[in-house]
């Protein structure tokens, strides 16, 4: 399963090839949305290739301090909603359902940071000249 989960990545990779054809006036919030959504659930596979020799415990690594940051949160509101109990043995259905709360809660939160970046931005627009140059 945790396979399927790298295809989440298309999504980001998607919306930044529509952002180069279509210029959105909140390019770094679509950017944030479509980062958040999808960063716990990939970060949680990325831990799952640790079974390959060499190549999967550098993917596992790289896929361990993302979990380490961004699993826990919708593990502790589900747990603080009642949802889950603290210490219970985890089923595919409630992990399911942790990466859905952690993809909504970060694609807000990123989103935000994005949507902030856009508003200086817009403020500054020799500096957003400057830096599409590069």
């Amino acid at each position: 399963m945790s396979q399927y989960l790298i295809l989440l990545t298309l999504i980001p990779l998607s919306c930044f090839e529509l952002n180069k054809l279509i210029n959105f006036k909140f390019r770094n919030m679509v950017y944030g949305i479509s980062i958040g959504l999808v960063i716990a659930p990939v970060s949680f596979a990325l831990l799952g290739f640790t079974y390959i020799p060499v190549i999967g415990k550098m993917l596992g690594l790289i896929g361990l301090l993302p979990h380490l940051t961004h699993g826990w949160v919708g593990y502790l509101s589900l747990i603080g909603t009642g949802f889950l109990e603290l210490g219970a043995e985890i089923t595919a259905s409630q992990l399911v359902m942790i990466n859905i709360v952690n993809g909504l809660v970060f694609a807000y939160i990123y989103g935000f940071i994005g949507y902030v970046i856009d508003r200086k931005l817009a403020k500054h627009p020799l500096k957003n000249t400057l830096l599409e140059s590069l």
